[in-house]
């Protein structure tokens, strides 16, 4: 099933992503003619119209709206247009009422959160304990990354692709090599492109590690949640390792992959097992004896409930999707995951039912499926090969003596969020003209509104938690 996940307009030409048969695909939107056919379009999902066209239009002020027609999926002018403009809204917070009736209230949290949380707002009406409706609204890190890197080369646009999601660092720099190499004809080896790979699946590897160690601290389990915190570590030590650094930052580039000098390669191979070793000695029992107790099933199952229906509705992606049961997962056929078997959703369909539940086995899932695939393909690399490459093809050799192809380019990495999205205009001399860059989050912060309804009120940090969404990501 075709889905539409990303939208932009590249000088006055509307081109819209599509996922289709495991790939993203670009395509030119002739049949519309302004923002706002995209937002009245069913096909689209709001939450994409809004972030890829929005614009700042002051506050929201809904209060006069019934409830009903606030909680529907209307998407009339209300709810998505300035009224007196017909302007479409972005998603940032800018002030915002909401409606709510005799005997519910209206409760806020945020923007600025306690801690080292990132700021969003939060506003809930709730009726006793139960959670009616949840509108959040970001728009509080603003960086101006696609302003920043207009105009700007290969060499000074690499270092801005980490910062994207910090989280998601090496996904990003490797979509963004994708481009590049692309748009300068640059192949690489075999080996090159499946350590690249392995750097992916350790990314997504140490984050759900951390991730079922912050599910386990809101659920009270402290077993769980101590080993996660520390062995996470773990992971990082064997980015740091293979690397130079612990989030990967540097690693990928284009026409090459940056390792650690510092070791040999038979360190570096060997090195995959320790990893190994501290997660099946260390982490895994623990997440078997979690996934075991009936007390914390109780807690997850049932709770923040997704339906594969939403899923296809709303667009969402990635870990999300397939934690409802939709298998999307453009690692499935890519030739830099040979051999890539997809997790049996239907076949463990009580597992993947789209609530907390799902969204803590899936990661145990992930982790698991991660391992195994490069176990299964360590031998593939030619290690010595990487570990001795003199790194000829820099940067600056390329845009030097390189013929870079103007045109739009497009790459699609399944980062361990979801498929992570970026196209750039570039010019003939590699220079950036336009950008769009879609974070998986962008989609999926909806799913978290949605997971809430009808839930209790002390349920938010949990489900919160278990979605675990980019706030930069979203807000560039």
């Amino acid at each position: 099933m075709e889905k539409i996940t990303g939208l932009t307009n590249f000088n006055g030409v509307y081109h819209q992503f599509i996922i289709r048969d495991q790939k993203m695909v670009r395509e030119e939107v002739g049949s519309k003619k302004s923002n706002i056919d995209f937002l009245l379009d069913p096909q689209y999902p709001v939450w994409l119209v809004r972030h890829a066209f929005g614009q700042d239009m002051g506050a929201e002020d809904y209060s006069e709206l019934k409830e009903e027609d606030y909680l529907s999926e209307n998407r009339g002018k209300n709810l998505s247009l300035h009224q007196k403009t017909g302007i479409v809204r972005d998603l940032s917070y800018h002030g915002l009422s909401v409606p709510f009736h005799e005997g519910t209230y209206s409760h806020a949290v945020g923007p600025i959160h306690a801690g080292i949380i990132e700021p969003g707002h939060f506003r809930f009406v709730v009726e006793g304990e139960v959670i009616r409706h949840l509108t959040i609204r970001l728009g509080f890190q603003h960086r101006a990354i696609p302003e920043k890197i207009n105009g700007k080369s290969m060499a000074e646009v690499m270092p801005f692709s980490e910062t994207i999601s910090g989280d998601t660092s090496v996904g990003y720099a490797k979509a963004f090599t994708q481009i590049y190499e692309e748009m300068y004809g640059i192949s690489v080896s075999k080996s090159v492109s499946l350590f690249r790979s392995f750097l992916i699946e350790l990314e997504r590897i140490a984050v759900h590690i951390g991730d079922l160690g912050g599910i386990s601290e809101d659920i009270g389990y402290y077993p769980l949640y101590g080993v996660c915190v520390t062995d996470r570590g773990a992971a990082l030590g064997l980015m740091e390792t293979w690397t130079g650094n612990r989030f990967g930052k540097a690693a990928i580039r284009p026409g090459k992959v940056r390792v650690n000098r510092r070791i040999t390669a038979k360190q570096a191979k060997d090195a995959f097992f320790n990893l190994k070793k501290v997660y099946f000695k260390k982490v895994r029992p623990q997440i078997l004896r979690a996934l075991s107790v009936s007390t914390l099933k109780e807690r997850m199952q049932g709770c923040g409930f997704i339906s594969e229906l939403d899923v296809q509705k709303h667009g969402f992606l990635g870990m999300v999707a397939r934690m409802a049961g939709v298998g999307d997962d453009l690692r499935i056929n890519h030739p830099d995951y040979p051999g890539w078997t997809a997790l049996p959703l239907q076949e463990e369909h009580h597992h993947y039912n789209g609530d907390v539940w799902a969204r803590m086995y899936i990661r145990y899932s992930e982790i698991e499926q991660s391992l195994g695939w490069m176990e299964s393909h360590l031998d593939e690399i030619d290690w010595e090969s990487l570990w001795s490459d003199n790194e000829s093809a820099t940067i600056n050799s390329i845009e030097k003596n390189g013929k870079a192809k103007a045109g739009i380019y497009t790459a699609a990495v399944e980062a361990w969020r979801g498929p992570l999205l970026v196209s750039l205009e570039l010019d003939s001399e590699g220079l950036i003209k336009n950008s769009y860059i879609r974070d998986p989050s962008v989609l999926n912060w909806h799913a978290l509104e949605l997971a809430v309804r009808g839930e209790q009120v002390g349920d938010f940090p949990l489900n919160n938690k278990s979605f675990n969404l980019s706030y930069v990501g979203f807000d560039l």
